[in-house]
């Protein structure tokens, strides 16, 4: 019986200790990941500014986040930010329709590609020169820079696509 005990004690033990090295490896590869880090205003040091202009007629203040640490496509940057985007039913990862839920769905359903009818939101990249420009590409293929702006601005009907963000771009020097 001591034997039994013995053995069922030493059996334990080495499954324990076998737990105890499989977590630690489980850490030790989640600790070289490095988490994208946020903070509101634009950045002013290593990271990827992210504004967000609900548009002219809004009461919804205009959002300015800084995210350090991410490398992705734009259209994650959202997420990254802590930020709710919503697709259309045909391109969900696509066209953006919604941010934080803005414009309800009473005025846009996300079927298809929103029309100028309601209102659509424009993106908008830094240049060289410190200038919002209308992107000719979408947020799920740009692959976002340390040290720019991306902007989004709701554009009511009639205005022209080419309206950027009431937002004055700052410098933002990248050491990383």
């Amino acid at each position: 019986m001591r034997s039994f005990v013995r053995f069922s004690l030493i059996g334990l033990v080495a499954l324990v200790a076998i737990g105890f090295v499989v977590n630690q490896q489980q850490v030790s590869s989640d600790e070289g990941e490095v988490l994208p880090v946020v903070s509101v205003g634009m950045c002013t040091n290593n990271g990827t500014s992210l504004v967000i202009d609900f548009g002219t007629n809004q009461s919804t203040p205009v959002i300015e986040k800084c995210v350090e640490n991410f490398t992705g496509y734009s259209w994650d940057l959202f997420e990254a930010a802590e930020i709710n985007v919503s697709g259309t039913e045909k391109y969900p990862v696509g066209f953006v329709c919604r941010i934080n839920n803005f414009p309800g769905e009473k005025t846009e359903k996300c079927k298809e590609t929103p029309g100028t009818k309601n209102g659509s939101w424009a993106y908008f990249l830094a240049d060289d020169t410190g200038n919002w420009k209308y992107s000719p590409i979408g947020a799920a293929t740009h692959k976002v820079k340390c040290g720019k702006s991306e902007g989004w601005r709701f554009l009511l009907p009639g205005e022209p696509v080419q309206t950027p963000p009431r937002v004055t771009l700052k410098n933002n020097v990248c050491t990383n």
